[in-house]
């Protein structure tokens, strides 16, 4: 149990009028009335409830709070201008090579996994997927509980929409970035390797739409970690 709770604001003297005496009553009240709020020991009411004397000023002091953790929604904001960012990017460039974690590979094969693995990664996203196909980066999602078959679940700015059924380490297959939802069911999404450069398609129909050079279908969603 809290001391604090035991102790008694000081009992203004009834006997000794001099002023010098009332205010150091005055001081040494406030200076407990403030103990007690710092501490915890009086609660916000019970503070307010104490009775000083006419003249008497109580001082609190203000803890300030640490900052919130970073919250899903600013992480999913934070992917999709990361993505709008490197619209118009093009193939065989050295700003399409950073795309690649491992300088082996260049944007000379297919990059659209590496895009947005690299999206994820500099927004922020702790657990980002690994494999260079996009049908391995939606088994990635399935293996991490992240995965999302289309219709099941509404996509979500952030989101990565894949071509194609998770398989892993199987060619083919395409992933791009959503980054934004519209009234009506369609997406807008920015994808790597689409017409060999960074491209923002719009008001795409998740039931009609194809990527790939097979031309598949979207599968479905991987959600961001935490997200």
């Amino acid at each position: 149990m809290n001391p604090n709770h035991h102790r008694a604001l000081p009992v203004a003297p009834k006997s000794r009028t001099a002023r010098t005496a009332r205010s150091a009553w005055a001081r040494a009240a406030a200076a407990l009335t403030t103990t007690l709020v710092v501490t915890g020991a009086l609660g916000a009411g019970a503070a307010g409830a104490a009775t000083l004397p006419s003249g008497s000023q109580r001082s609190e002091r203000t803890v300030t709070e640490a900052p919130a953790t970073r919250t899903a929604a600013a992480l999913r904001d934070r992917i999709v201008s990361v993505a709008r960012g490197e619209i118009g990017v093009r193939e065989g460039t050295a700003e399409c090579n950073k795309y690649f974690p491992n300088k082996s590979h260049t944007c000379k094969t297919g990059w659209c996994a590496a895009f947005v693995e690299w999206t994820w990664r500099e927004a922020g996203v702790k657990e980002v997927p690994t494999d260079l196909t996009g049908r391995g980066v939606g088994y990635w999602g399935k293996q991490h509980g992240l995965w999302h078959p289309v219709g099941s679940a509404h996509p979500q700015p952030g989101d990565l929409v894949v071509y194609g059924e998770p398989a892993k380490e199987t060619p083919g297959g395409h992933v791009g970035v959503v980054v934004a939802v519209h009234g009506d069911g369609t997406l807008d999404t920015v994808e790597g390797n689409y017409s060999n450069k960074v491209t923002l398609r719009t008001h795409l129909n998740p039931r009609t739409a194809v990527g790939g050079a097979q031309d598949l279908h979207v599968a479905g969603y991987v959600t961001p970690p935490t997200a």
